[in-house]
């Protein structure tokens, strides 16, 4: 990321050490935000925002990083430092984010908010490094999710481990040999004859380790059988099982977070509600049919499902709702800098932020333009991060 912002000249440097301090940079970047997975949320809502303020705690965080490797790096940065820190930034994302679960965070976390982002020249590249992210988590996931309802659940045959009778005897003679008897040989032959009363206790000894030895070893190969034989059976009866719970779900309209119908709630409650109580269902990756199986259940529940409104106004519909959804949102704890719109909203349930603090802490107009849906898979899209990071 860093060598693609320097060939776009979205940032510049003439002296190759300084690339070189950057790429160090980063790697303790990497280091740090793999010690903490909520970095990794922070860092994505910062790195992907042209605007961010230069005073954010976490490009501060960063800005420290690279001047402890390039100690000029403030008079040779000039005025983008800003871009020069969020390429480090960027980098070191693309880095966390060949591990599954650092992957599923950055795209969770970035994948709503970069649509209202004032992305600009740097467009392209940010949008094909989301693309390509959102591409490896679907082929990765999607054959493990492919299931036909027809198809018959196989129960995996288990061949009996069977323990040869030659091993046993060449065990046995083994231990019979004596040191004496020409032509036999043998390794660590028994000093012992069958007339002496030790040669017993030579016999049973070396006969019982080796039965035990042979009989351990077909046990373990038989117990890695039966776990490589029963994965794919588990896989497909956890897949059905989910599935059989969130067409219940479904039918059934029923919150088990906040034990009523979500037919009685209104507009803003729902939307929080069933955001949060379908992440509790849905394993951490996924295939993108599991957002349109939510859209679905949420368009037979409000018939302002596609209706545009300002974010502006969803947050009054929630304030008017907060007490409906302390059960539900935790009090935010965290930092305030730049946070997920999940956390805002679980500020303002707890009077913790105001309604018109929105742009400050998310980062975008209070004045854009959602569907109740959209708000939903975005809600859905953040319990899921902080799902991730937490397990």
């Amino acid at each position: 990321m860093i060598q693609e912002f320097l060939n776009e000249q979205f940032i510049q440097t003439t002296d190759d050490t300084n690339f070189e301090k950057l790429k160090k940079a980063c790697a303790d970047v990497v280091k740090k935000i793999s010690k903490d997975r909520s970095k990794i949320s922070s860092y994505t809502l910062v790195a992907f925002d042209p605007e961010i303020p230069a005073n954010n705690p976490d490009l501060l965080e960063v800005k420290q990083i690279i001047i402890d490797h390039w100690s000029t790096f403030v008079a040779n940065s000039n005025d983008t430092a800003v871009t020069f820190i969020r390429a480090v930034m960027l980098e070191a994302l693309q880095t966390i984010s060949k591990e599954g679960r650092g992957g599923c965070l950055i795209w969770f976390t970035g994948r709503n908010i970069i649509k209202h982002y004032k992305l600009g020249r740097e467009k392209d590249i940010l949008t094909k490094f989301m693309l390509e992210l959102a591409n490896k988590i679907e082929s990765e996931v999607s054959e493990s999710w492919s299931f036909s309802p027809d198809e018959e659940i196989k129960v995996p045959e288990i061949v009996p481990a069977i323990i040869e009778k030659g091993e046993i005897e060449t065990i046995l003679r083994a231990a019979t040999i004596h040191n004496g008897w020409a032509g036999e040989g043998g390794e660590n032959p028994t000093p012992q004859t069958t007339g002496n009363s030790e040669w017993g206790k030579f016999f049973s000894a070396r006969a019982g380790k080796g039965i035990t030895d042979t009989i351990n070893k077909v046990s373990k190969k038989q117990v890695a059988e039966i776990t490589a034989s029963q994965k794919d059976f588990i896989r497909q009866n956890s897949l059905l099982q989910m599935r059989t719970q969130l067409l219940w779900w479904k039918e059934a309209s029923y919150s088990p977070s906040i034990k009523s119908s979500y037919g009685g709630l209104r507009d803003g409650i729902l939307q929080t509600v069933l955001a949060y109580d379908y992440s509790s269902f849905i394993p951490l990756m996924y295939p993108i049919s599991v957002d349109y199986f939510l859209k679905e259940t949420h368009k037979l529940l409000s018939v302002s499902a596609e209706k545009k409104v300002k974010i502006s106004d969803i947050l009054k519909l929630i304030e008017a709702g907060r007490e409906s959804l302390k059960s539900v949102l935790l009090d935010y704890s965290g930092e305030e800098a730049r946070i997920a719109l999940m956390n805002f909203i679980a500020g303002l349930v707890h009077e913790k932020y105001k309604a018109k603090q929105f742009k400050n802490f998310v980062g975008i107009p209070d004045t854009t333009e959602l569907s109740f849906s959209e708000f939903t898979i975005w809600l859905f899209h953040d319990f899921h991060s902080a799902k991730i990071t937490i397990k």
